[in-house]
């Protein structure tokens, strides 16, 4: 048999945007938008259904190859305010992580702060949270490029 194991985890990533916080919810809420600055194609993105127990699913092949999906169950949606979700994620198979996400965002100066807090727990050494974090930096730093983008057309 297998050995299972759980490494637990939180990490917290914050980001100033040049937009309002109205807008930066639109990049989370607008599957179009989304699909921008996410890495996923709209051709991974099976459903998109961005309210209060609606349901994202996308699957489809990573950078490198591996078959991924990613299964997100919003939890609690305050327009321009926050963002709830949970969500687990498989890689080539193997489910590797299950996850809290709480995105919140506050008003400064003309734009927008965003906090990223995940919860996660990290399964059978397949993922960890330094890769999470590392990738939800990566995440975040696309939707800043995407809001730069759609302010300069």
């Amino acid at each position: 048999m297998a050995e299972h194991s759980i490494a637990h985890g939180t990490f917290t990533v914050e980001r100033h945007y040049n937009a309002s916080p109205a807008r930066v919810f639109q990049a989370w809420a607008d599957p179009k938008i989304k699909a921008k600055w996410f890495g996923t194609s709209p051709e991974d993105t099976k459903e998109f259904d961005f309210r209060v127990g609606g349901r994202e699913y996308a699957e489809g092949a990573g950078p490198d190859g591996a078959s991924f999906s990613f299964d997100v169950s919003y939890r609690d949606i305050v327009p321009d305010n926050r963002i709830i979700y949970t969500y687990e994620m498989a890689l080539g198979g193997p489910r590797i992580s299950v996850s809290v996400a709480a995105i919140e965002l506050r008003p400064e100066g003309d734009g927008t702060h965003m906090i990223v807090t995940e919860h996660g727990c990290f399964l059978d050494g397949l993922d960890t949270v330094k890769q999470r974090q590392h990738g939800t930096e990566w995440l975040m730093d696309r939707l800043g490029e995407e809001l730069n983008q759609q302010l300069a057309s």
